[in-house]
């Protein structure tokens, strides 16, 4: 009985504090996007292709993170959501031309808010995942 209560109790507070990384990653990852966007649209104005994909390359990172974090939730949705977006990253990543970089930026950014108005709450910096 003891050594039953003792797994169970240690099993909750791994559960715990995994969870408690999963939202620290996916939390970083959030907060990287914007920043990210916004340098690659300023390459895009300078016509650096090589910053486009590098920053594209953050891009892609932090969306596999929130990918992963939302397929640990079971939200289909967000699942979708965020792969659209890791996808559209690569593209980026990949694309020379400005058409193909625009198109791709639009992609991801469509996502984004999709997801957000369906798993964002609260506003002013203050946000909560729904």
């Amino acid at each position: 009985m003891k050594r039953t209560l003792l797994s169970i109790t240690l099993i909750s507070v791994f559960a715990a504090l995994c969870s408690a990384q999963d939202d620290a990653a996916y939390m970083t990852a959030m907060k990287t996007v914007n920043p990210s966007l916004g340098a690659v649209r300023t390459a895009m104005t300078a016509k650096d292709n090589a910053a486009v994909a590098a920053e594209a390359k953050k891009l892609v990172d932090a969306f596999t993170t929130i990918n992963a974090y939302w397929t640990a939730k079971k939200a289909d949705d967000a699942i979708g959501f965020s792969a659209t977006a890791r996808d559209a990253a690569k593209a980026l990543a990949a694309a020379t031309d400005a058409d193909a970089q625009t198109a791709a930026v639009t992609a991801m950014r469509g996502t984004c808010n999709q997801c957000h108005m369906a798993h964002r709450a609260g506003g002013g910096g203050q946000f909560t995942i729904k």
